[in-house]
């Protein structure tokens, strides 16, 4: 008995010659419906037909051998699963034609937009401006009018590579995080198919950013540098802004925009608003005896302004400036550091100890994750880092006293 399905060879296929002379196509039956088409030209492509509602029909699959034999067996297959389930295969293949079409038209720039949008409200308006500035500046010119769909990890990687050119590795870094994201994002809303590009891109294709990351504060210099500060003569508040930076291992920001109105040096908690921070959501903060003990002294003598940390009078900004903290934070290390390296001393101190699991230490630096807004106190391990705040100053206490 002859076989029903799964008659051709790729064999068979490759050796297939049109009828010499011939105008009109010959057929080549692969069973069940599945059959490969030669033209007198001697162009091959597959059909598939069948019997629906008892209407007749065929369906073009694609052309040999940009689709293999194996390839259009499974989408025979899959069309036959498509006919059982009362489905038409000429419609679902209108769809998909009109689905690729419309992921043509999608561009680079139309689903970045799209993200933008959606981050907005979740984000701060810093931060939204410095992903979509980088995403503007770095992927739009290049990317922007290309159809997501056609971008590969080649393209993409020229992209990059103007980052790489012009020595902005931290910002290249960014970028690449930031297009992965528009990458999934048009995969999750059927406008993009197969591998995020940017997963691609491993880190060792381009030089690492060595910058930012590298200045921190190491933990056996921190008497040093707590002894440096009080040589720092500064009016306007610069040493005990640092000071509460060490001591909550918040961001420059934060402690530079701090309000009276969000402390309750009662209960020791520090509120801060959403508006002000990163993520878009409010955190709240544990303070330590040692921070109190700041907090009051400050009350004492700078209590009348809204802010913790005024500008001097004249001065643009409303408080005192990034530039302000980070020469202060240099000058007591003696060395490159950013302020931004005094949060790292705490999460590299905090894991070192081993005492603290890792999701309350994350907490403490409001690395939050979604899907947490109720509940706030147990979800963001809040009474665990109260304990926390307090070790951690009494660390730096200690470290100071030893050294002594």
């Amino acid at each position: 008995m002859a076989r029903e399905a799964n008659r051709l060879s790729d064999l068979v296929i490759r050796q297939a010659k049109p009828v010499p002379g011939g105008s009109k196509s010959r057929i080549f039956a692969d069973g069940y419906g599945l059959r490969l088409v030669m033209s007198p030209s001697g162009r091959k492509y597959w059909q598939f037909k069948t019997k629906a509602g008892g209407t007749e029909s065929t369906t073009q699959l694609g052309i040999y051998p940009a689709m293999s034999l194996d390839g259009a067996r499974k989408e025979a297959q899959r069309m036959r699963d498509l006919v059982r389930e009362g489905f038409s295969p000429v419609a679902e293949n209108r769809i998909r034609k009109l689905r690729n079409r419309t992921k043509a038209a999608t561009t680079f720039e139309v689903v970045a937009n799209e993200l933008l949008e959606g981050k907005k409200k979740n984000i701060s308006d810093a931060y939204y401006k410095k992903i979509s500035g980088g995403i503007k500046a770095n992927l739009l010119p290049m990317l922007g009018p290309l159809p997501i769909q056609s971008i590969d990890a080649p393209i993409l990687r020229e992209a990059l590579r103007k980052v790489e050119a012009r020595g902005a590795l931290e910002m290249l870094g960014n970028v690449r995080r930031w297009a992965g994201e528009i990458f999934d994002y048009a995969k999750a809303h059927g406008n993009f198919e197969g591998d995020n590009p940017a997963n691609a891109l491993l880190r060792n294709v381009f030089q690492k950013h060595r910058g930012e990351h590298m200045r921190a504060l190491d933990w056996e210099e921190m008497p040093t540098f707590i002894n440096a500060l009080t040589e720092i003569q500064a009016e306007d508040g610069t040493v005990s802004a640092i000071r509460l930076l060490l001591l909550t291992a918040c961001r420059p920001g934060e402690v530079r925009g701090a309000k009276w109105s969000e402390f309750d040096l009662n209960s020791g908690r520090w509120e801060i608003p959403a508006e002000r921070m990163k993520l878009r959501r409010m955190h709240a903060v544990p303070l330590s005896r040692q921070t109190l003990v700041l907090l009051r002294a400050m009350k004492e003598t700078r209590g009348d302004s809204e802010y913790l940390f005024p500008a001097r009078r004249g001065a643009k900004a409303r408080t005192i400036t990034d530039m302000t903290l980070l020469k202060a934070v240099k000058r007591a290390a003696r060395r490159d550091v950013h302020a931004h390296g005094l949060r790292a001393v705490f999460s590299t101190h905090v894991a070192d100890s081993l005492k603290w699991p890792d999701p309350v230490k994350e907490a403490a630096l409001a690395h939050y994750k979604s899907g947490v807004e109720g509940a706030y106190d147990r979800a963001t391990h809040y009474k665990e880092r109260v304990k926390l705040m307090q070790w951690y100053a009494d660390e730096i206490d200690a470290a100071i006293a030893v050294k002594r």
